[in-house]
């Protein structure tokens, strides 16, 4: 099935990037506008679908409380003890690597 893209521009990701206040490099724009571009054609493919007999869906588990009673963890470190075994911290917070290979 082909996907029909909407085309964003390199501009258009310049005045969402503006708007976010965020800092992008020329290349960037670039692969924001195709990414962006993608997603929507991705979603025009699903508003194909008929869902006007399908319910709402919040929630699909079935769990109504996931925490037990009167449970205490005993265990829990402090934010002293916890950040003293991380290998970096920054304000207050674990420095990692990231996760993502975008």
């Amino acid at each position: 099935m082909a996907v029909k893209k909407d085309n964003i521009t390199k501009a258009d990701v310049r005045h969402m990037a503006n708007l976010s206040q965020l800092d992008l490099k020329e290349d960037e724009e670039s692969k924001f506008a195709e990414m962006f571009s993608d997603t929507l054609g991705y979603i025009e493919v699903l508003e194909e679908l008929d869902t006007k007999n399908v319910s709402e869906t919040y929630q699909v588990t079935g769990l109504e409380n996931v925490y037990q009673e009167g449970a205490k963890n005993e265990a829990t470190l402090t934010k002293k003890e916890t950040l003293q075994n991380a290998k970096e911290v920054e304000d207050s917070l674990i420095v990692s690597k990231g996760v993502f290979d975008r």
